[in-house]
């Protein structure tokens, strides 16, 4: 029987926690002073801020002309579904012809049939922030386009997107648009990059539903509340202006408010990234087609979902996979022609 005392952990044994979940040296005292004198001065309080809070801002970071762009690669979904992938009510569907976006829709790696997302989510400042943070180039390993705010529960990335060292990775959320209050704001838990940490059957940071169950699921979710709670530490909204952009640590807890506006957009794209000396697991059961592409900035791009050569040759648009994935209905339908 799982037993909830033994799913907490302080991580008591460094050396552990490093080998096994692959700290960051901002999450290690030891390393943080001396590390941070090598950091250039104009980056060194956001990188403070991050260490100390769990996240930064950086406003204006991303052109409105950049973000512009991708709102315009984005309505191609309408026109062109069959290069798309889409998340429609938590499901893949392909292909994704829709005549509108609708709250529990989610256009899945923009980036790599969009030029512009891929500047967005490579911006410069992004992408030195996580060079500094990580001491290795970026790579953006996913990306999400929200229409709407999410209405996500709060909870830690670690969770859900997974790496080969599960803290080895940072997030970042760009707003699309100005974001009004009641249209499901971005919401975390400040310094809950701190807390202890939840360890699904007592072991691992990620969770698995058939190896976990829905029971862990809840208990890892409350505990985050219990844990601000206990620490005295509320909620804050990130009510973003167009071209904002908020990064934050593996394990800050975040999600997204209630809509109280039903009719309020909340567009914005998310990215995870790990350093590059640090795989994403897809990796595994795409081998054909795995492959790092450098944009200009320094910031590195793979993906589950498409091949992306094709963008290390000069095009602008990476190949669907078809690997009987996302794709398996596309697969099944070309077979039984």
């Amino acid at each position: 029987m799982f037993d909830l005392r033994k799913a907490f952990t302080k991580f008591t044994n460094k050396k552990q926690s490093v080998a096994r979940y692959g700290e960051l040296w901002v999450d290690r005292t030891e390393k943080v002073a001396a590390r941070l004198k090598r950091v250039p001065d104009p980056l060194r309080p956001y990188v403070r801020d991050f260490i100390e809070r769990g996240y930064v801002v950086f406003p204006g970071a991303v052109p409105e002309e950049i973000v512009d762009r991708i709102i315009a690669d984005k309505n191609r979904v309408f026109a062109e579904p069959e290069k798309f992938v889409l998340k429609h009510k938590g499901q893949y569907t392909d292909p994704c012809t829709l005549e509108a976006l609708d709250r529990g829709d989610r256009i899945v790696d923009l980036f790599a049939i969009s030029p512009a997302a891929r500047d967005a989510i490579a911006a410069p400042i992004i992408t030195q922030f996580l060079q500094t943070v990580f001491d290795d180039d970026p790579v953006a390993m996913q990306s999400i386009y929200f229409q709407y705010g999410s209405q996500q529960a709060l909870h830690q990335d670690t969770a859900y997107v997974i790496s080969e060292k599960p803290l080895s990775l940072a997030a970042c959320w760009i707003a699309l648009e100005d974001v009004v209050p009641g249209s499901g704001e971005l919401i975390y838990y400040p310094k809950s990059h701190r807390f202890e940490h939840f360890l699904f059957s007592g072991e691992h940071k990620n969770w698995m539903p058939a190896r976990d169950g829905q029971e862990q699921h809840q208990q890892f979710l409350q505990s985050l509340h219990d844990q601000a709670s206990a620490k005295e530490i509320e909620q804050e909204a990130f009510l973003a202006r167009k071209g904002d952009v908020l990064i934050w640590h593996a394990d800050l807890a975040h999600g997204g408010n209630p809509i109280d506006q039903p009719d309020q957009t909340r567009m914005s794209l998310v990215a995870h990234f790990c350093p590059r000396a640090v795989k994403a697991t897809y990796r595994k059961h795409i081998p054909q087609t795995y492959c790092e592409v450098k944009h200009a900035s320094g910031m590195y791009f793979t993906c589950r979902h498409y091949d992306l050569a094709p963008l290390d040759r000069g095009h602008d648009e990476a190949d669907l996979i078809y690997d009987g994935g996302v794709t398996k209905r596309r697969t099944e339908a070309t077979a039984a022609q």
